[in-house]
């Protein structure tokens, strides 16, 4: 009986030393692995692999480092994530990154690379490759994006922000915490949580016992309500950053543009006649170029008589330059701009061409590009802006209303581009499947709207159409349209007897009929000087650079461009 009291006394010895060390915290040093979350097999690291943060979220993508503990980003993720800049060359196997110096060039496993044409070296290779994958140093991306950045092993993470919008936060309060897996006292632990320590919170719980939190070092997990103070919205300090600056031309006038439509070099003896009959624009953009073949052959309907006329008027020629083959076609626009060759036998024919001409300016103008060749086209108006800045001509760029093409990276547009213009039209176009207006009040307002969320006021000129779209719909619903100047569609209604309303909606004066020939019904919304009044307040209204006008030919007459001309001269 004796032993087995002093049995039952030492164990009971035993636990209370047990409490009095977990009461000090000393037991948790003596944790079960089975009670730490397997990190390496809950998120597939493998060895000299690391998990990516971003913004509190953790990236599919892994980095790597390089045996020697430099870290590397895989460049598709560096581009996607961090900075659209880092271009991957796929059919040089190299990296592209365009500085205000210069085109960097950075082959792979290589200390040595290029900017323009100079030579430089680096302590350790920007990009390396690995399983034919290109990866570029995390310390380069941290170098040229705004952006904080930390490495963490044991395990290895990599934890980054590029967002310093105000932040839910809270502080650990409890002397114990832990931050777990999941919520629950079964799961697995991350690790212990140190008094006074800041957490992002992702969810509070809502009265709840727990809360999803990350810690700063990265851990995504979740923490009970007990050991957290109240959170609240918490403002993050940015890290210091300066842009590069990419210099370009900015007029000192608001911009009158007109666009050309020419079809043919004797459409160019036009200029002449057009220029007595439309007063007040100081651009004019003729549709000049395009692509003859994939190979990147273009075709020039270009004129230096053109030109010269052009500048004894005082008017500036900003040759339009688009991605017409018998039509807008972004899948072989592709196949020229993904090959670097290409792209440089472009701005090769491009840069003769303006010398030839005396051109004043460039107006890009690719439609159709498709989210695969966004990044090719991106870079390409980099290589196209750098042509300009060495010819110190105008470099500008025609976009749809980014409502609809949120792939094209405005922003980065913006800073290579002098000018950025808003096609603001094309609300309801020849695909359309319901009648509507081309460009609604509305429409156009938003469009501006975004697209001054990502570009600089005193680069967006608005674009507005000098026609619309006469709308026929049959018996069974099935809807038909065509294009129609200013005269042509009030002709239409006048023809029917038909006065035109206007239409609260969309800001324009309206008008339908059935024919009597065909028995659908007709429906217009006109472009007249009402629409054209109200379009150019609203240029007026966002003080954008100016204002451009599809196309010499649409509009009723010399009083339509004495009215833009009235706002802007």
């Amino acid at each position: 009986m004796n032993k087995i009291r002093r049995i039952m006394e030492m164990l009971f010895i035993s636990v209370c030393i047990l409490c009095i060390l977990g009461g000090c915290g000393i037991v948790d040093d003596f944790r079960s692995e089975k009670d730490l979350v397997d990190y390496n097999s809950t998120y597939g690291v493998s060895d000299g692999e690391y998990t990516i943060t971003l913004n509190n979220t953790m990236l599919e993508a892994k980095a790597i480092d390089d045996g020697a503990g430099n870290v590397y980003m895989d460049v598709n993720t560096a581009n996607k994530y961090y900075n659209s800049r880092i271009y991957w060359e796929e059919d040089e196997n190299c990296v592209l990154y365009a500085t205000p110096e210069g085109m960097a060039q950075y082959m792979p496993d290589s200390t040595t690379y290029t900017v323009g044409m100079t030579s430089a070296a680096s302590s350790i290779p920007v990009v390396i490759n690995r399983n034919g994958m290109l990866y570029i140093s995390l310390d380069f991306i941290k170098e040229n994006t705004k952006m904080d950045s930390a490495v963490f092993t044991a395990p290895n993470r990599v934890v980054t922000r590029t967002n310093w919008d105000d932040a839910y936060m809270t502080t650990v309060t409890g002397k114990k915490a832990v931050i777990r897996y999941q919520g629950g006292i079964k799961s697995p632990v991350f690790r212990d949580l140190e008094r006074g320590e800041k957490l992002y919170v992702l969810d509070d719980g809502a009265g709840d016992e727990w809360a999803q939190v990350v810690t700063e070092d990265g851990y995504n997990g979740w923490v009970e309500n007990e050991d957290l103070d109240t959170p609240l919205m918490t403002a993050l300090e940015e890290p210091e950053f300066a842009e590069p600056v990419f210099t370009g031309i900015s007029k000192n006038y608001k911009i009158n543009l007109a666009w050309h439509g020419v079809y043919s070099e004797a459409a160019n003896e036009e200029l002449g006649q057009i220029l007595t009959e439309v007063p007040g624009i100081n651009t004019i953009s003729p549709r000049w170029f395009y692509f003859a073949n994939t190979e990147g052959d273009m075709v020039t309907l270009g004129s230096a008589d053109y030109v010269n006329t052009a500048h004894a008027a005082g008017v500036e020629v900003w040759a339009m330059f688009s991605n017409e083959f018998t039509n807008f076609d972004g899948e072989m626009t592709n196949e020229i701009l993904s090959s670097r060759s290409k792209r440089q036998h472009v701005l090769n024919q491009l840069s003769g061409w303006i010398d030839e001409y005396h051109l004043d300016g460039i107006n890009l103008d690719f439609e159709m590009i498709g989210e695969s060749g966004a990044d090719n086209y991106i870079q390409f108006v980099r290589e196209l802006s750098a042509l300009c800045r060495e010819k110190q001509i105008v470099f500008s760029i025609d976009n749809y209303t980014p409502m609809y093409w949120r792939h094209y990276n405005h922003k980065e547009e913006g800073i290579f581009a002098d000018y950025i213009i808003i096609m603001g039209y094309d609300e309801h176009h020849t695909g359309s499947d319901v009648a509507g207006s081309v460009a609604s009040m509305n429409f156009v307002r938003q469009g501006i709207e975004d697209m001054l969320a990502m570009v600089p006021k005193e680069k967006v000129i608005n674009a507005i159409p000098l026609y619309t779209r006469v709308w026929a719909t049959d018996a069974n619903g099935v809807v038909e349209s065509f294009n129609a100047g200013m005269t042509e569609a009030a002709g239409y209604l006048e023809s029917h007897g038909v006065t035109p309303v206007y239409d609260e909606n969309t800001g324009q004066n309206y008008g339908e009929y059935t024919s009597e020939v065909d028995g659908r019904r007709y429906q217009i919304w006109l472009e007249d000087q009402t629409s054209l009044r109200s379009r150019l307040e609203m240029i007026q209204e966002y003080d954008l650079a100016g204002v451009a006008s599809w196309s010499i030919g649409w509009e009723s007459g010399p009083e339509i461009w004495q009215i833009i001309a009235s706002y802007f001269n």
